[in-house]
C-alpha cells in the first residue's frame, strides 16, 4: 500500500522514495545487489547477495533516464559486462580507482569564486578518510595563464651580482613565472590553504558532487546526483564510456584538468 508524505522536500508516494537511490554508498549497494528493494541489505549467506539477476534489474534504473547520449545498446553492453557470471564486475568501496569532484563556492576577498576540490579515499591510522588530492579554480588558472614562450630570464652570470636583478624579476607580477624551472606546475591546493590561513578566502557552500568511477576494467562512468519527483531520481550514472587500458591517464589527466 502506498500514501502521499512529504519528506523534507520530497513530496510523492512511498514507492517513489524506494525507488530513489538517496545516497551513494547506496548507489553502490545497489550496484552491487547488497540490499534489497527497501534498502535493507541481504542476510549473511544470502544466495541474492551480489546476485547477477537481480543486479539486472537494479542496473536498468541507476541510469540517468534523460540523458540520450547513453544510449541503449551501451547500457546493454556496460549490463552484459558487469553481469558476466565468470567475471562479474562491483565497485569495492574501499579499492580506489574512483573520485569525488567536489564543486564549492568560497569567497574570495570579498566576492564569489568557484572552486573544484577532486577528493580521494586514504587509509588512515584510524581506518579510511576523504582528502584533497587537487585543486582547480579557472579564477586562478586565469592568473597563471601564458602561452607565449618564455621572453624573460635570469642571466647565466647573476650569481657574480649575487641575484640582485631578482629585484626586475619580482617586480614584474604578470610575467613572473617566466623564471621558474622547466616542467613547473602551478600547486592550486598550497595556494587554496594559504589563501584560508591568511583569511583572504572564506569557504560557503558546497554547490554540486560528481564521482569519477574508474574501478570497472573497460569502462569510465559519472555519478551525479539528480533531484526530480519521478523513479529515476537521486545517485544515477550520468555519462558512460568504454575505455581502453592505454587511455585510462589521459583520461583521468582530462578530468583533472591537467595539461
Amino acid at each position: 500500500m502506498s500514501f502521499s508524505q512529504t519528506i523534507g522536500n520530497y513530496k510523492g508516494d512511498e514507492s517513489k522514495l524506494y525507488a530513489e537511490t538517496k545516497q551513494f554508498t547506496q548507489f553502490i549497494k545497489r550496484f552491487n545487489n547488497e540490499e534489497d528493494k527497501n534498502g535493507q541489505p541481504y542476510p549473511t549467506g544470502s544466495y541474492k547477495f551480489r546476485e547477477n539477476t537481480y543486479r539486472k534489474n537494479y542496473l536498468e534504473i541507476l541510469f540517468d533516464g534523460q540523458n540520450t547520449g547513453i544510449t541503449r545498446q551501451m547500457k546493454d553492453d556496460f549490463i552484459a559486462d558487469v553481469t558476466n557470471s565468470k567475471s562479474p564486475k562491483y565497485i569495492e568501496k574501499y579499492n580506489g580507482e574512483y573520485f569525488a569532484e567536489v564543486n564549492t563556492r568560497f569567497l574570495y576577498n570579498g566576492r564569489n569564486v568557484n572552486v573544484t576540490l577532486y577528493m580521494v579515499k586514504e587509509l588512515d591510522s584510524l581506518g579510511f578518510k576523504w582528502a584533497i588530492s587537487k585543486v582547480h579554480s579557472q579564477n586562478w588558472n586565469d592568473l597563471f595563464s601564458d602561452n607565449d614562450p618564455k621572453r624573460n630570464f635570469l642571466h647565466p652570470m647573476s650569481h657574480e651580482i649575487d641575484f640582485m636583478n631578482l629585484h626586475r624579476a619580482f617586480g614584474d607580477k604578470k610575467e613572473v613565472q617566466d623564471y621558474a624551472s622547466k616542467g613547473y606546475e602551478v600547486d592550486y591546493t598550497s595556494i587554496l590553504f594559504y589563501l584560508i590561513k591568511t583569511g583572504d578566502l572564506k569557504f560557503v557552500t558546497v554547490e554540486s558532487i560528481k564521482f569519477h568511477i574508474f574501478q570497472i576494467h573497460g569502462w569510465y562512468f559519472t555519478v551525479e546526483k539528480f533531484e526530480r519527483d519521478s523513479y529515476n531520481s537521486g545517485w544515477l550514472i550520468s555519462q558512460l564510456m568504454p575505455l581502453k587500458e592505454e587511455d585510462i591517464e589521459t583520461m583521468r589527466r582530462y578530468v583533472l584538468h591537467k595539461q
